[in-house]
């Protein structure tokens, strides 16, 4: 979906000076004990001192529709899987496969629409197509299980984008996202939010603040949620029988002016929109055509002299060739060229 939200920074100033009051007290406490010397990132020798825009992540395309179980409509009805649901793992499978980067559409349940275990009060996550938005769990069940997998896994850098919201709960958002994940931001959790979008990953990893949250639009910029930007190769368009070719994907990328900004990540977003099941569309893109994504970032470093960041693919499950080790591979390169 294509949905945008342009949040300005009123309204919630207090409630972050009060975030931060609980974060200075925790990390003059606790501050020395988390200190940890950077040997590897994400599995890979030599990238510490890499910045991330310099680094590959694996990634999945609408992370939370699916990694739940079935989505259901507003009015209780089951949702079709087929348009709908793009992941069959969890979020904890998904990042035991690799996944490094989860990208979450969220809108919001009121506390008088609250009813249950399932409709739970709070930023929820969704997928919305044209006219309705299919709804899983909320937002605080799958930060809790990266909180989970990051605790256990101290050299391990993740990437979150919160990118697509309905019009009716951008201001919901605004107001309250801060608030849920605040333990992130005052540090009382196992990991802390990155204070920067495009950190050294060494000293991420050093200063355990290995989680880069990502929004559109306006939040207050000393916040560490972060205002989106990147480049992407997205297009709304369908497929039938064949993935992308390599030269497609280098120009979507490569033309599009800030690509020469190395602060804007460049996405490639291996997946097509429309056109048969979203299972049936990933499988014309898995396998030996992941492959590709390799002479992508090869033909990308020629151009723009840095590499791709972000790759995003629909349902990580399926397929012998697992996206994670095809960016081990391209990260590997990065290494060799950036350090």
């Amino acid at each position: 979906s294509g949905i945008n939200a342009e949040y300005g920074s009123s309204g919630i100033n207090a409630e972050y000076g009060e975030i931060m009051r609980v974060a200075l007290v925790f990390v003059l406490i606790v501050g020395a004990v988390s200190a940890r010397t950077c040997t590897k990132v994400n599995g890979l020798s030599g990238a510490c001192g890499l910045h991330l825009n310099y680094f590959t992540l694996a990634g999945t395309h609408n992370s939370a529709s699916g990694a739940f179980g079935q989505l259901y409509w507003w009015s209780g009805g089951a949702v079709p899987s087929c348009f709908y649901r793009n992941q069959d793992l969890s979020i904890t499978d998904q990042l035991a496969q690799g996944i490094r980067y989860f990208d979450f559409d969220i809108a919001h349940i009121n506390h008088s629409q609250a009813d249950g275990d399932w409709w739970e009060e709070g930023i929820v996550l969704v997928h919305c197509g044209a006219s309705d938005c299919a709804y899983t769990r909320s937002l605080r069940r799958a930060m809790s299980e990266i909180e989970n997998y990051l605790g256990s896994h101290r050299d391990e850098v993740v990437v979150v984008r919160m990118k697509d919201h309905p019009e009716e709960s951008r201001s919901y958002i605004r107001d309250n996202l801060a608030r849920e994940l605040s333990r992130f931001i005052t540090g009382s959790g196992k990991v802390k939010l990155s204070r920067t979008d495009n950190p050294v990953l060494g000293e991420a990893i050093e200063r355990n603040e290995r989680l880069i949250v990502t929004v559109n639009g306006g939040f207050n910029p000393r916040r560490p949620i972060h205002s989106l930007r990147q480049v992407e190769s997205y297009k709304m368009e369908g497929g039938t029988d064949a993935c992308f070719s390599v030269n497609e994907m280098v120009h979507r990328l490569t033309s599009d002016p800030r690509a020469k900004y190395d602060y804007y990540p460049l996405q490639v977003d291996w997946y097509h929109a429309f056109g048969l099941c979203l299972w049936d569309l990933a499988g014309l893109c898995d396998g030996t055509e992941l492959h590709k994504l390799i002479d992508i970032n090869r033909e990308v470093v020629k151009v723009t002299r840095r590499p791709i960041n972000l790759v995003m693919i629909d349902y990580a499950g399926r397929g012998d060739v697992k996206l994670a080790d095809v960016v081990a591979q391209i990260n590997r390169y990065n290494v060799n060229m950036f350090t």
